[in-house]
């Protein structure tokens, strides 16, 4: 088999997981609490955010059940860059291992539970396999690039050489 479609996800969750840890390691620590769009939160606030729906997906794959509404929430996290930068690269790195594991030809057997955040997925994601869970990390992780970007430009923070991918250095 060439490259299998989990080997080639965790790639690209991981080039994006790069662009994350890159956008907190090029600012100041004093600019975790600014928050430059209004009624968006503070950049302490978008990284920690990013940590709770990660431990959320990997809550996923180790107990099957989806359920976004943590009672863990840590806020003072969001002014904590070093322990934010460390716990960011511990989650995925947990959440590549249990994926590396899986058994592509058997992937349809083991199922996530989505009924505590159908509010959320919406109606067709009761259910979602492994794959779908990766899918879905990267789609939210790509979101909050967006976002990055936009509190980048607001402030006129000069963007991670890493940006390059999305020409916006």
């Amino acid at each position: 088999m060439a490259v299998s479609v989990f080997s080639y996800m965790i790639e690209n969750l991981r080039f994006h997981d790069g662009l994350i840890l890159s956008s907190l390691e090029s600012i100041d620590s004093k600019f975790l609490e600014v928050s430059p769009v209004k009624n968006a939160g503070t950049f302490g606030k978008q990284f920690r955010h990013i940590l709770d729906i990660r431990k959320c997906y990997l809550d996923a794959l180790q107990s099957g059940t989806l359920d976004f509404y943590r009672r863990d929430v840590d806020h003072s996290l969001e002014s904590n860059k070093q322990v934010l930068l460390e716990e960011l690269r511990s989650v995925l790195k947990e959440i590549c291992r249990i994926v590396s594991s899986y058994d592509e030809r058997k992937v349809m057997d083991k199922w996530i539970d989505c009924t505590p955040a159908v509010k959320y997925l919406g109606e067709n994601h009761k259910r979602i396999s492994a794959l779908e869970v990766v899918s879905l990390i990267t789609e939210h992780e790509v979101f909050h690039e967006g976002e990055l970007a936009l509190y980048y430009r607001s402030t006129k923070i000069r963007f991670p050489r890493k940006w390059i991918a999305w020409g916006l250095i």
